[in-house]
């Protein structure tokens, strides 16, 4: 695996932009995001929030263009990351700040959302490019999956009005233990159908970062800098079966199972079996619907992070590089 370099934001790009969405969250929450806001102001960066994800997009492509744009803050959780993601340019870096339901991103940068942790790593921090999943025509960070929880997912997503809490999650889960048929699904790695014979299986994930909601470590060897997703794929298709595999998962010997498959694939393509209508979901929200095909892009999600951070996952920081290569030189 080649080694990969962070480097520092210039210091021309002072404008800051923060993601927000007025309608969800708790008061507590956008009362936090303004004590960001101030302190961000306060450290001399020129700040303006932003609710429409139009105006995101034009705004950041106009100061990435310019040079003027530091970062575009994400005020949310890791649905909110994905949605920035996907409507900034690439070269934008973005600074997770977690304050949603679930903020895996922005525990797997180590990222906290006190104001003051906020200006040191827009000060201080490093633009480090992990990798980026796409499905279809839209981009992940985190993880896909298809199957139960994607199901419960697209179901939430039918019936959302706002704010997203656990409890949000209740409903529609107990509507798919009722319900859900678990369809066959049919895993084409590294290519198209013509490449050989699918994996037949009930229930998919595929991840970037090995977080998943609940602190389950599906694929808790997932590497975000190896251009490569790592695949869990379970062949059993019941409420039994659910409720064994998270068991497992649970007690992390969900790999020593005979009726599970696990690899690491560059890209893929998922398939329903049959004619069933068959969900996933990227990042916690609801994606689409099979068929769907899958790859990596390396080095494309550029995040911004503290030096700390980034020396933990596995990058060399610019002045470090040219310090070593300097001294190999001399």
């Amino acid at each position: 695996m080649t080694a990969r370099t962070a480097a520092k934001q210039s210091e021309t790009a002072r404008d800051v932009l923060i993601s927000v969405n007025p309608r969800a969250g708790l008061r507590s929450r956008h009362d936090r995001v303004a004590a960001i806001e101030r302190a961000i102001s306060a450290a001399g960066y020129r700040v303006r929030l932003v609710a429409d994800l139009e105006e995101l997009s034009v705004l950041s492509q106009v100061g990435a263009q310019e040079g003027r744009l530091r970062a575009v803050l994400t005020a949310g959780g890791d649905g909110t990351a994905a949605v920035v993601r996907n409507h900034v340019p690439l070269e934008v870096p973005i600074l997770p700040l977690p304050l949603g339901t679930e903020s895996l991103l922005g525990r797997y940068t180590d990222q906290s959302a006190e104001p003051a942790a906020v200006v040191a790593t827009l000060d201080r921090g490093v633009v480090a490019g992990f990798d980026l999943g796409r499905a279809g025509d839209r981009y992940f960070l985190l993880m896909i999956s298809v199957g139960f929880d994607a199901e419960v997912i697209r179901r939430l997503h039918n019936s959302r009005r706002g704010n997203i809490s656990r409890l949000a999650y209740v409903k529609p889960t107990l509507s798919t233990i009722r319900s859900y048929r678990y369809p066959e699904l049919q895993l084409y790695c590294n290519g198209s159908a013509a490449e050989g014979q699918p994996i037949r299986c009930r229930w998919l994930f595929g991840f970037n970062l090995p977080k998943y909601a609940c602190g389950w470590q599906i694929a808790p060897d997932a590497v975000g800098t190896d251009g490569l997703l790592d695949v869990c794929a379970f062949h059993n298709g019941s409420l039994l079966g659910v409720f064994r595999y998270l068991w497992h998962v649970t007690c992390r010997a969900h790999h020593l199972l005979a009726d599970m498959t696990v690899l690491r694939s560059e890209c893929f393509r998922l398939e329903a079996a049959g004619a069933e209508d068959v969900a996933y979901q990227i990042d916690g929200e609801f994606g689409g619907t099979l068929p769907v095909d899958v790859e990596v892009l390396p080095g494309e999600l550029r995040l911004l992070v503290s030096v700390a951070t980034a020396t933990r996952l596995g990058f060399t920081h610019l002045a470090e590089a040219e310090s070593l290569i300097s001294a190999a030189g001399n």
